[in-house]
């Protein structure tokens, strides 16, 4: 494995979801300065999470029949500029456009960005791609203490420090990642006709879709919820919330980098088929918990086994599709991160008239079909081609 090239598309990754993880924190700056609804105030979100959902698998069709590694930089630019032009909209609407942009910039990154990983992997995909999804939490986790910071200090304008991150990684990949302008040359002159690498399995890749989808749900139902539910169900202070959200974020960062480690050695799909049957057995005794200690313990082991499998799923999803490794991984990585956002309002739903406890209740069972679909997927484990 190529550990400073991978090491690069992390530090990309983590800059371009950087900028999903900050614009929660900039909406009461916004209601304010343009004296919006929290409705409107939420489209923003909406338009960002919209945009990036609809685009990305399109974005990997592109990268799989015209390998275009240049997006890479330009779709980290673009997430950051994007955000950043947020606070400085003089209207509402052109607000939208330039979360709409900030999308756009996300949605494009990520299939490139993961079809790249995989390349610079070696024999060692499942470690890869999970250091590679690492970078995405951090950046969920790291965007709204940079955007706090700037916003308290600058206000709304404050977003312009946003940019910051992007233009240094950008930075960074044009001058370092090899590979970056020479491979658009070599498929140019091949016709940008790319090998057959084998047979596409798309009922394989369909179950996973659906898996990785209900993941997202999860991973976003407990992103959203969990500090009102530690605040409202287990009547704890706002600061444990927040103490509670950061153990969640930390756990996961460490399931990650253990879960790619472990599927390399004991299979991928054994590995997910395992993970997703403890987290089935875990996540239930959290949610009928009262004990706020005891759920702060429990709540460990749902953030490890919960991004455990981020990896593997994504190195199954290219060994299924070996002729379409950008598409799928724009499936498996950047839709599986921005499709649970749309679910959110429904869960909001179930909290507003059945209770939060309810909200997590129906969070806890979902990975009891997240175990069926993974164990459903074929047995026989390709090793997914680098491209």
């Amino acid at each position: 494995m190529k550990y400073r090239s991978v090491g690069l598309l992390t530090l990309a990754h983590m800059a371009t979801d950087i900028n999903q993880g900050a614009i929660p924190v900039l909406l009461p700056f916004f209601i304010a300065a343009h004296g919006l609804t929290y409705a409107a105030a939420a489209a923003v979100v909406f338009t960002t999470t919209l945009v990036s959902t609809i685009t990305q698998p399109a974005f990997g069709y592109v990268a799989d029949k015209l390998s275009r590694p240049w997006l890479i930089p330009v779709g980290v630019l673009l997430a950051g500029l994007g955000l950043s032009c947020i606070g400085l909209s003089p209207t509402y609407n052109t607000g939208l456009i330039a979360a709409a942009l900030s999308g756009i910039g996300v949605a494009a990154f990520h299939p490139e960005g993961a079809r790249h990983s995989n390349r610079f992997a070696g024999d060692k995909k499942a470690t890869a791609m999970s250091i590679f999804a690492v970078g995405g939490l951090l950046g969920f986790a790291s965007g709204p203490l940079i955007a706090s910071f700037a916003l308290l200090r600058w206000g709304l304008k404050g977003t312009a420090f946003l940019a910051l991150p992007a233009v240094a990684a950008t930075l960074l990949l044009v001058f370092f990642l090899p590979g970056l302008w020479e491979q658009r040359d070599t498929d140019v002159k091949k016709g940008t006709q790319q090998e057959v690498k084998g047979t596409d399995a798309w009922g394989a890749f369909s179950c996973l879709s659906l898996l990785v989808l209900i993941r997202s749900v999860i991973f976003y139902g407990i992103n959203t919820f969990l500090p009102l539910f530690w605040i409202n169900v287990l009547n704890q202070s706002k600061a444990a919330g927040a103490s509670a959200l950061t153990v969640f974020f930390t756990a996961g960062i460490i399931g990650n980098i253990l879960g790619g480690r472990i599927a390399d050695r004991a299979g991928l799909r054994t590995a997910v088929v395992i993970e997703f049957a403890i987290l089935s057995a875990v996540f239930p005794i959290f949610a009928y918990t009262s004990d706020p200690s005891w759920a702060f313990f429990i709540l460990i082991p749902i953030g490890l086994l919960n991004s455990a499998a981020t990896g593997p799923l994504i190195v199954l999803g290219q060994s299924f599709l070996p002729n379409r490794v950008g598409f799928a991984s724009g499936i498996t990585l950047g839709l599986a991160f921005s499709f649970g956002g749309i679910i959110t309002p429904v869960l909001g739903w179930i909290g507003d008239h059945h209770g939060l406890h309810a909200t997590f209740m129906v969070l806890a069972f979902l990975p009891i079909a997240c175990t069926i679909l993974a164990a459903l997927l074929p047995g026989h484990e390709r090793p997914a081609p680098s491209h």
